[in-house]
């Protein structure tokens, strides 16, 4: 039970404590504390500031959004597979999460779904992406700040009001030095790209998992659904999702048998009907979440499921555990310096501020050890639940990171940001020794350490709010090239013809694959948006779906080539963009430089 809430037992001694300083002489202190007591803000007005605060940086990014236009924006590489499955989730369609570069897609397709809510709402453009990406952080923080409070006090709830402020400051950076292509400039606050949209949520997930270790079973219904969620969006998360839900829901399990098999123990407060119905809710959210991967896994061959699997265990060389741990310190640094030391760069080797990185990592561990150490043997047990998880996550995620193949490149592991934010919500929510608050209490009062409190977190609110409403507009994610190249090519097709869309050699040496993926990707999408029917060749159906295999009927091809001076030469040539050529030939035509 939430320790805001006295015993009767508590009551009465309060109030014979107060009986004794009235007949007596209460000295100066004694009457100073009481009248700081009088003028402390109440709980309710420091809940509603935990939840405003929080709150108040989506709200202008929201607004922001809201109030520039959703015409002509035409997104490239992973944004537009994203705008393309969307749409796919829109009609029923999708059954595997966003695609990998190592040849599977991630677990699931919830994320999706959830985005498909958006484009119901605000129609199926580029906008709602990042509009559905942004209320999906905000209701995650939010939600966050009422996990606390529920198993804490309102001045502990607006205490994790201010870890999360730092944390939401981080992710509010923008421009192009501290983003990457994928994500766009805007920024991580904002962005729906897959890797960024996990980290709030995931905090979250680690705060209900302190709450099923507290024997919560809304709280472990909760972490079941907010990790399938987790997980089916980014797979990386995996080490760090697998080993909080194991030690929250054992736990949980552990505590709640043995509470029903002491004799002694008073029984516990049995689920209201509107827990009864979350709970079932709960559970079938995560049972229809894992419907479209597991008819998808069962119905192909390999399933998506078998791909990963053998990815992870082909047994090629992972990292040291020296190189793991400096990735892992780099990731929980971003919490103090921004991701632009992580997402520009793959994390092997010595890293900038690789000295700061180490103190957020120790500190990060050190914290959540102590909050252990306070909290134990104290009820709720939540605050030292969560230092255990925060301690307990910097080791998962170094051990999944040694078992990453290749270049630990950052936005594979920037979601570990959250584990610092963990821990000092976590020392936070312990209850210091009866002597530590007490005198603190005494020497600079409640009021005071409340009203210190409240700037403190209104300081880091209003800084992100005014971070975000500097960020680029959103016309920025708008790739130019490939909006010509859309112009070029449509008014050569019908409307809702199928067309082939073919880089002929990308992969093969002969093109620079690089740009052929960004912008072939970006046509693909902006023809599949605009009503026609795209193929593309078994290179690239992976990334998109069966649905879009081109089996060689298509009347016309579109071709992107890597430009030469014989290219205005070949058949079908519309146009030069960039470093491509453009063309659109018939069935069985292909340009003679590729013969």
């Amino acid at each position: 039970m939430p320790y805001d809430r006295p015993t009767v037992a508590a009551n009465v001694g309060l109030g014979a404590a107060r009986g004794a300083v009235q007949v007596g002489h209460a000295g100066p202190s004694t009457a100073s504390a009481a009248n700081d007591r009088d003028r402390s803000i109440p709980g309710p007005v420091l809940t509603g500031l935990a939840y405003g605060l929080v709150a108040l940086p989506f709200v202008v990014a929201l607004g922001r959004l809201l109030s520039q236009s959703s015409a002509h924006l035409i997104l490239t590489d992973d944004l537009a597979l994203i705008d393309l499955h969307t749409r796919e989730a829109v009609a029923w369609h999708q059954q595997l999460g966003v695609f990998d570069r190592n040849g599977w897609s991630h677990p699931g397709p919830s994320y999706f779904y959830l985005l498909g809510m958006a484009f119901r709402i605000f129609g199926s453009n580029a906008r709602s992406l990042f509009l559905g990406a942004t209320f999906l952080n905000g209701a995650a923080a939010v939600a966050c700040v009422a996990v606390v409070r529920r198993w804490t006090t309102a001045t502990r709830a607006l205490w994790s009001s201010f870890a999360l402020g730092l944390l939401i400051f981080a992710m509010a950076a923008s421009g192009a030095g501290n983003t990457t292509y994928s994500e766009t400039v805007l920024g991580a606050l904002v962005s729906p790209w897959n890797p960024l949209v996990v980290i709030l949520p995931l905090l979250l997930l680690l705060l209900l998992c302190a709450g099923a270790m507290a024997r919560s079973t809304l709280a472990a219904v909760g972490v079941l659904v907010v990790g399938t969620f987790v997980i089916q969006t980014d797979v990386s998360t995996f080490p760090l999702v697998a080993a909080a839900s194991v030690a929250g829901g054992v736990t949980w399990l552990v505590r709640t048998l043995l509470r029903r098999r002491d004799p002694t123990a008073t029984s516990g407060r049995p689920l209201a009907v509107r827990g009864r119905v979350l709970v079932v809710a709960g559970l079938g959210l995560v049972a229809l979440a894992w419907v479209p991967p597991l008819v998808q896994q069962f119905t192909n061959n390999p399933g998506n499921v078998t791909l990963i699997y053998r990815y992870f265990t082909s047994g090629r060389p992972g990292h040291g555990w020296v190189t793991a741990l400096g990735a892992t310190a780099a990731s929980t640094a971003v919490y103090l310096v921004g991701p632009s030391e992580v997402m520009l760069k793959a994390l092997e080797g010595s890293q900038p501020n690789q000295v700061l990185a180490a103190l957020v990592l120790v500190v990060t561990v050190a914290v959540g050890l102590a909050a252990v150490g306070l909290g134990r043997g104290r009820r709720p047990r939540f605050g030292a639940a969560l230092g255990g998880l925060a301690a307990l996550g910097c080791l998962a995620v170094a051990v999944g990171v040694s078992h990453l193949i290749g270049h630990i490149y950052g936005y594979l592991v920037v979601w570990a940001v959250v584990l610092p934010a963990a821990a000092l919500i976590s020392i936070g929510s312990v209850r210091f020794p009866g002597w530590a608050s007490a005198g603190l209490s005494q020497h600079v009062g409640r009021a005071r350490l409340r009203g210190a409190l409240v700037g403190l977190v209104a300081v880091v609110s209003v800084a992100s709010a005014v971070r975000v409403a500097a960020m680029p507009p959103l016309t920025r994610v708008s790739d130019p090239e490939v909006a010509q190249i859309a112009a070029l090519v449509v008014p050569h097709l019908k409307p809702g013809e199928t067309v082939s869309v073919d880089d002929v050699a990308a992969g093969h040496g002969k093109n620079d694959v690089l740009i052929n993926i960004e912008r072939f990707f970006g046509l693909v999408n902006v023809l599949d948006r605009d009503g026609y029917q795209p193929k593309v060749n078994k290179l690239w159906v992976v990334e998109l779906a069966p649905g879009f295999f081109d089996n060689g009927t298509a009347p016309k091809t579109v071709l992107l080539t890597t430009w030469t001076a014989f290219s205005p030469s070949e058949h079908g040539y519309l146009g030069r963009v960039g470093d491509l050529a453009v063309a659109v030939v018939g069935r069985g035509q292909v340009p003679l430089t590729l013969i």
